[in-house]
Formats: C-alpha cells, sequence, structure tokens
C-alpha cells in the first residue's frame, strides 16, 4: 500500500515537472519577439513588384510569429539588391530582427565574384520564397515593336536599374542569344522608373520583369497595346501570354540553352525572403514556420487575390537548396553569364 502510495507521488511530481517545464518552453516561445519590432528591409524601389509582394508579407506574417511583432518595411534600393544583402550579411543582428527581401540576381554576385557583394550566398537564413515565377521582355508602342524578329536591323534601348540588376543583365543576355544590338541604360531605380522612362521616350523598353508584377502593375497598359510583351523566359509558355514565345523557343545551340538556365531560373526564387546568417535555431525555425503558416493565411490569400498577385510559395528549407544548385552550374557556363554581367557600362 504505501509503495503504491510512494510510486503515485513520484509520478505526480514528475508530471508537475514536465508540465510546468514545458509551460516555461511555452512562455519562452511565445515571447521571442514580444515587444519588438522587425525590420524589413526591401532591395527595391517601392511600388513595384518586389515592394508589393515584401509589403504584403510584412502585413500578416506578424500575427504567426511568437510575440506577435509589428513588421516594419524599410526600402533600401540600391546595386541590384547587394547593398540588403551586405546589410544583413555584415551588419545586421543576429536575432531576427532585422530579415530583407532582394533580387536573386544580387544574392548571386558571389557565384560570379564581385569583389562588391561581401557575403556568401549560402550562408544566408533563407526564411522562403513567396512565388516561383518567369520575367519577360516588352517594349512601348513607339518603338513598332511587336516581335522578338522586330529588334533585328536596329538598336533597342533597355532601362534598368544597378549594372548586375535583372533589368539590366536580361536584355545584355537577349541581346547575345537572339543576336540583336541592344544598348542598356542605367540609373532607374525600380520598375516604374524604367516604365514613366519608356513612355518619356528615353528607352525604348524594358526586360526582368516579372510576369506578376506585369499582371499586378502594368496590366492596363498591356491590355490598352502601350506595352508590347515580345518574349517570356520560363520553361513554358505563360498563360498570361499564351501567344508569346518562351526564349526556349528560340535558343539556337546547347550553350545558349545553358546560359539562359543559369540566368532565367532565377526567377524560380524571385521573391526570397532571407535572414542574417548565424540565426539561432530557434529563431530560424520561429522565422520559416511562420513564413508557411503566412503562405496559408486566408487573409494574406484573399489580399493576394485582391493584388492579382499569384502565391506558389517554397519553404525556406528549399529555397536555400535551390540556391545551393546554382552554384552546381559547369564553370564556363558561369564564367560567360560572369562575362556579360561584367562588359563595360554601357
Amino acid at each position: 500500500m504505501n509503495t503504491a502510495i510512494r510510486s503515485a507521488s513520484r509520478i505526480a511530481l514528475f508530471c508537475a515537472v514536465l508540465v510546468a517545464c514545458g509551460g516555461t518552453a511555452a512562455a519562452q516561445g511565445s515571447g521571442m519577439f514580444a515587444s519588438k519590432e522587425i525590420s524589413l528591409l526591401i532591395g527595391a524601389g517601392a511600388g513595384g513588384g518586389a515592394d508589393t509582394f515584401a509589403r504584403l508579407y510584412g502585413r500578416h506574417a506578424g500575427r504567426h510569429l511568437p510575440g506577435k511583432p509589428n513588421i516594419v518595411p524599410k526600402n533600401m534600393q540600391g546595386a541590384g539588391g547587394m547593398r540588403v544583402a551586405n546589410q544583413l550579411f555584415n551588419v545586421s543582428p543576429r536575432n531576427g530582427t532585422e530579415i530583407g527581401t532582394f533580387a536573386t540576381s544580387g544574392a548571386l554576385q558571389p557565384l560570379f565574384r564581385n569583389p562588391k557583394a561581401k557575403y556568401e550566398t549560402v550562408r544566408f537564413t533563407w526564411i522562403g520564397n513567396m512565388d516561383s515565377d518567369a520575367s519577360l521582355c516588352g517594349t512601348w508602342k513607339h518603338t513598332g515593336i511587336k516581335t522578338w524578329q522586330d529588334l533585328k536591323n536596329r538598336e533597342t534601348r533597355f532601362g534598368a536599374g544597378g549594372i548586375v540588376s535583372a533589368t539590366s543583365v536580361h536584355p545584355r543576355v537577349v541581346g547575345e542569344i537572339l543576336g540583336v544590338k541592344v544598348k542598356v541604360i542605367h540609373g532607374y531605380q525600380g520598375t516604374k522608373a524604367s516604365n514613366l522612362a519608356m513612355q518619356r521616350g528615353e528607352v525604348d523598353g524594358i526586360c526582368g520583369l516579372i510576369i506578376s508584377t506585369v499582371r499586378t502593375v502594368f496590366q492596363d497598359q498591356v491590355k490598352s497595346g502601350d506595352l508590347t510583351v515580345w518574349m517570356t523566359f520560363g520553361k513554358k509558355r505563360s498563360p498570361d501570354f499564351p501567344n508569346v514565345p518562351t526564349v526556349y523557343e528560340v535558343v539556337k545551340n546547347d550553350d545558349d540553352r545553358m546560359l539562359a538556365e543559369l540566368l532565367f531560373s532565377q526567377d524560380e526564387v524571385g521573391r526570397t525572403l532571407a535572414g542574417p546568417p548565424g540565426l539561432s535555431a530557434a529563431v530560424t525555425t520561429a522565422l520559416r514556420r511562420s513564413f508557411d503558416a503566412t503562405m496559408k493565411d486566408a487573409a494574406m490569400l484573399a489580399e493576394a487575390k485582391r493584388l492579382r498577385l499569384e502565391i506558389e510559395p517554397m519553404t525556406g528549407e528549399k529555397t536555400e537548396a535551390r540556391f545551393k544548385k546554382f552554384f552546381a552550374f559547369p564553370a564556363p557556363v558561369v564564367e560567360r553569364l560572369k562575362g556579360i554581367i561584367n562588359a563595360k557600362k554601357q
């Protein structure tokens, strides 16, 4: 009898300890970001596609983070996304209170040994990717360009931000693959600035626009015929532009195909979110799992639908693995693209 009582007492005590420990852990987890503010650095100008996606995330993700912190978006455009990447890697606190989004082309600059890229791509804490999309090229109505063949026997001017930005590299690769003459005019920060430059006649077109951005920001211009899309860069034709060929339909050889894949497959991770390297396992898990929950959040999805944004998310783990694959491309392909990226500024 006494033995049974003693055993029951021990079991009760053991259970009480478990409950207390569990409660303490839960309290610590729930308070991880309590009374804190998370800065969301956006490596793009206000009003463009990257900015729209980032701010959508910022409005909803706080509900799914421990402590329900306020997320404050901050635009920090410059250097094709490298400004944010350098900030996160070298300056940001290692506690999850500063995260960011920046162009994949900027994230991959270490692959091309850009000395201004003071970071290692695979060491970022990749939180997730909001959408896997494709990009495109288009020109304004004053050019008379309707198909990519119309680029022959002329020079076509494209607006871009930094020299490593997608809007700079995409048209130069297109020129090489198609054998046409292009001129890139830099200094337009954000896709809206390049679009306004087209309307003023300063440039003829823009390359590297994500299809979801066109659907969200520039759809009326496409419908009116002001902006003509004549090539997309996905592996298959876009449902938004079923009569427009992809670059893979016109590449001439395997070398060009590999070049196209190294560049244009970057769009598959075009809406990423990252934290600094060296975050604790607990903070990393909190950021990644809250991202997953945000991507399923009914209110977020309803707002995305109103904004005409497609959400096709990728977990942080899969995003990290996808970036590692870029570093497995054959060296000659990487060197060829590096040569195009680092060509003398036009």
